[in-house]
């Protein structure tokens, strides 16, 4: 999805620099008619079809709107900076609206940044409103016409995604079984595989109609979520156990070379669809005994649910509008939303008082780096972080301006080509290497400066200046200004999780379990906690704990993913109710303990003595073999017992030895 956002872009603004040279535009009006296509792909992205049209559609008036402002108020400089800093405040507070609202700021902001940056004027307002139009058809044509990705074939794309991370998992079985011995660098590779395979997952499911746990068993969506869920939990039983064996000791070669040419044969079946054949595999065994009989069932229900996601491709489905549905949020100052439109209104107004003493010209980018480094963050530490990469990324992109600069000062043609490759990086690029991003980007405004004339390496030193200076001041406004802490964040997430854990079913009145919801719970609390967890956290013990906490949250996860492939098939016979009621029961006892505990504003105190990844925690699960067996009712009783296990650790590290968080 990545790959799509950055060639609509690249071919976007192609598009408009192709129209606007063919119009003799001067270099100026050339840097606005890549507004629309920059801008449009970095507030909305690859979002669903209606939100795009929606957003172009009230973008143009609202930036029509704008440019005279910015235009009108260059010649009254301190008004032009105070209307700024009230428009940075109504970008951020107008996120409250979702993804459209968001976007819209965006537009807004980067529209009047526009203006600053090439020093329009009242008399610069008609070519300015030819090239920012041009750059919004262009978008138009390209997003909607030549690029266009409807939901239906994004969900394809991202299941051929799946199926090909589906077979890297294999491989890294392969790898690791090849090896014969526990080797942490192969379990580490073979643990991020089937986290790209995750993440696949989750896309699908958001693409998925967002009411499909209250379809028809039968219903077509809820069939492939099903089958989805069912070869994710599959490939990641199997890694588990992969590991594990590699873990309990070496075995022969010979048994070894049976299980990777049987791991083949998944691999190529995924790869070239055609009959398994384990029978062969079978007799080259000669009857020996198998050391790995776990392995091989594992293997096994891979196999029959890379089959079963065959069963539905090409079933029609109903796909969801992208649209979250409505949460309940805090009122005033609480909201996030509020808070970040304070906390960056008041750094922005600092950034423009001390951004004028280091340039009256190039003040805007202080102001800039004051407002990006509060964008999908929540507390003060994130703003830290995200300060941090946006200052690393500028000064390896100033390191590398004056070599990009060479290259493409040989004429326009070079210079589009450099600053094409750079637009192409900034949206393929992760959005956690944001510090990458934010290389891409200071290489682009290089380049932007050798196509106006104005390229020095004085100019570049000043841009270093001005983002420490914006990275400051709003680092600052976010730890003095209605502060939050990534523990007290980490808190309200961890509540979102423990309670959406708290609300899961097995099987209730035939509804398929909802697994999505609580994985991206999981995911919001993961990157809550990031600064927590970074590796240049100072505080070892704390970014110990929060690491701790969230593998233990993930092994509650699989375990429930787990539940849900086991109890998914409308005839699977499982196992007692009495057992299962009396487990279930437990979990959510345990579960309201933990809840009222984090209420009350504690913070598991988890041992961190356990350095092992996920894979290699689950594989030293005690009571494996009864995941051996194909029953449905062991496996069922199984993971229920596992999850209880895990859901007791974390109210025990609550209710005992207690990590105080911050003041709220």
């Amino acid at each position: 999805m990545r790959s799509t956002t950055a060639l609509a872009a690249v071919a976007g603004i192609a598009l408009a620099l192709a129209v606007l040279a063919f119009l003799d535009m001067p270099a100026p009006f050339l840097v606005a008619g890549c507004f629309a296509p920059f801008t449009a792909a970095l507030a909305i992205g690859d979002g669903a079809a209606r939100d795009q049209v929606f957003v172009v559609v009230a973008a143009v008036p609202l930036v029509f709107a704008v440019l005279p402002a910015g235009g009108a108020l260059a010649p009254f400089p301190v008004m032009a900076e105070g209307v700024f800093v009230v428009l940075i405040f109504w970008a951020v507070y107008i996120r409250r609206y979702g993804p459209r609202g968001q976007a819209l700021g965006i537009f807004a902001f980067m529209a009047y940044f526009l203006t600053q940056f090439l020093d329009a004027r009242v008399s610069d307002l008609p070519g300015l409103y030819a090239a920012v139009g041009v750059g919004f058809a262009a978008h138009a044509l390209v997003r909607f016409g030549l690029l266009r990705t409807g939901p239906a074939r994004t969900l394809r794309r991202l299941r051929r995604a799946f199926h090909t991370h589906l077979g890297h998992v294999v491989l890294g079985a392969i790898e690791v079984v090849r090896a014969g011995r526990d080797d942490a660098r192969l379990a580490r590779s073979l643990e991020r595989r089937v986290a790209r395979l995750h993440r696949d997952a989750l896309l699908i499911a958001d693409l998925l109609d967002q009411d499909v746990a209250e379809q028809s068993w039968e219903s077509s969506a809820n069939r492939v979520l099903r089958r989805v869920v069912q070869a994710e939990v599959a490939a990641q039983r199997l890694a588990v156990l992969i590991v594990r064996s590699a873990s309990a000791g070496p075995a022969c070669s010979r048994a070894r070379e049976h299980l990777v040419a049987e791991l083949q044969v998944v691999h190529d079946n995924l790869m070239r669809p055609r009959d398994t054949d384990h029978d062969r595999v079978d007799r080259q065994l000669g009857g020996a005994p198998d050391p790995f009989p776990d392995v091989r069932h594992a293997i096994g229900e891979l196999t029959r649910a890379v089959a079963g996601l065959r069963l539905v491709d090409g079933a029609p489905y109903r796909l969801g509008d992208g649209r979250q549905p409505p949460r309940t949020s805090p009122r005033g100052l609480r909201r996030v939303t509020t808070r970040q439109a304070v906390q960056v209104a008041a750094a922005g107004a600092i950034a423009v008082v001390l951004g004028e003493l280091l340039s009256s010209e190039r003040w805007y980018w202080a102001v800039l780096t004051a407002w990006v480094v509060f964008v999908n963050t929540e507390s003060s530490q994130e703003i830290l972080v995200q300060g941090f990469q946006r200052l690393l990324g500028t000064v390896l992109g100033v390191v590398c301006g004056p070599a990009l600069a060479a290259v493409g000062g040989g004429g326009v043609l070079p210079a589009l080509c450099v600053s094409l490759v750079c637009v192409y990086g900034i949206f393929r690029t992760p959005p956690r290497a944001y510090w990458a991003v934010t290389f891409f980007v200071t290489c682009l405004i290089a380049m932007t400066f050798v196509l106006l004339g104005t390229f020095s390496a004085e100019l570049l030193a000043l841009r270093v200046q001005e983002t420490v200076l914006g990275a400051l001041c709003g680092v600052l406004m976010g730890t003095l200004v209605l502060p939050t802490t990534a523990c007290r964040a980490g808190a309200a997430r961890l509540l979102e999780v423990l309670r959406v854990l708290r609300r899961t079913r097995v099987r209730e009145g035939g509804a398929l379990f909802d697994i999505r919801e609580l994985d991206g719970a999981i995911e919001e609390l993961r990157g809550s906690l990031r600064p927590l967890t970074h590796p240049l956290n100072p505080r070892r013990a704390r970014r110990a704990h929060a690491r701790r906490l969230l593998a233990l949250l993930e092994s509650c996860a699989y375990h429930a993913r787990s539940l849900a492939a086991v109890t998914a098939e409308p005839a699977v016979q499982l196992g007692e109710a009495g057992c299962e009621m009396r487990a279930v029961e437990r979990i959510r006892a345990t579960l309201d303990r933990t809840i009222a505990l984090v209420e009350a504003g504690g913070w598991p105190a988890i041992p961190c003595q356990d350095g092992r990844r996920t894979l290699a925690r689950l594989a030293a699960e005690h009571r494996w073999g009864g995941d051996r067996t194909s029953s449905a009712a062991h496996r069922e009783l199984f993971h229920l017992e596992r999850l209880d296990e895990a859901t007791t650790e974390l109210a025990g590290a609550l209710g005992g030895a207690r990590i105080g968080c911050p003041a709220r």
